[in-house]
């Protein structure tokens, strides 16, 4: 496994961001005198983290660099801040084209990572579960399948958000990402609308604990795609929105890629 870590220039971001690179590489045995050679190019996963969270955050709360090596899989992870991965004008912070198309476009110019769909997939967790989905969907042409982990189906909501110190309750903050909340019902930030007006859906895999925050919001899409007869997955099972939840599902997606 070799894991890199840095900064690439973004046109979408106006400005450098940082990302960290798992690729299955010198997988050397030295005990064993073995080595195991994983062809190249590499299918790839394009992984979204959390709110408060950064691009090195799964490497220290999870163990998906080992299995990443152990699978055969290269995995990609962007910093994506707070922004939820959409696109937000006026600041040129487009967190959707750049984690949707031009992270792709700039990690298989540096990084022997295949350029088909069918070996391009995203995921994330939590509001990372939320990016995956509005982008896997906006960007359905680039990626064969999306997982979602305990994701941040949130948008419903939010509208009756008022002021609060709390930036999970504050419709402020919140407006700040998605511009105008009223007008967030069937554009391209609504995953409902999205998946009404996507000709080609990607696969879905969804896992959330019984006892999480979201667990309510993630059964009503998982029934709205089975509506929409959507290839979907889901994953209902004991636990609350914690990285050992995440650990397990992000590496249970990750087993699905590999069949």
């Amino acid at each position: 496994m070799v894991l890199f870590r840095g900064d690439v220039k973004s046109k979408s971001l106006q400005r450098r961001t940082s990302i960290s690179v798992i690729l299955p590489a010198d997988n050397i045995h030295f005990l064993q005198d073995a080595e195991e050679i994983v062809p190249k190019p590499y299918r790839t996963l394009y992984l979204l983290h959390g709110l408060y969270g950064s691009d090195d955050i799964f490497l220290a709360n999870t163990s998906i660099q080992k299995f990443a090596e152990d699978n055969g899989i290269a995995i990609v992870i962007p910093c994506g801040e707070n922004s939820f991965y959409v696109d937000n004008v006026n600041a040129h912070a487009l967190y959707g084209e750049y984690v949707g198309q031009e992270l792709l476009d700039i990690t298989r110019n540096i990084f022997p990572l295949s350029d088909k769909r069918e070996d391009t997939f995203i995921a994330g967790f939590s509001m990372g579960g939320y990016g995956a989905i509005r982008n896997g969907l906006k960007y359905s042409q680039n990626f064969s399948k999306i997982g979602m982990i305990s994701a941040a189906l949130i948008t419903d909501d939010i509208v009756g958000y008022s002021s609060d110190d709390n930036v999970l309750r504050s419709r402020p903050f919140y407006e700040s990402i998605f511009g105008n909340l009223d007008e967030l019902e069937g554009s391209d930030m609504d995953p409902k609308a999205l998946i009404e007006n996507c000709s080609d859906i990607p696969d879905i895999f969804m896992a959330c604990g019984k006892d999480d925050f979201l667990y309510d919001k993630n059964t009503d899409f998982y029934d709205f795609l089975k509506t929409n007869n959507v290839n979907v997955d889901f994953v209902e099972a004991e636990g609350e929105h914690t990285w050992d939840f995440a650990d397990k599902y992000v590496k249970e997606f990750i087993k699905t890629l590999t069949l």
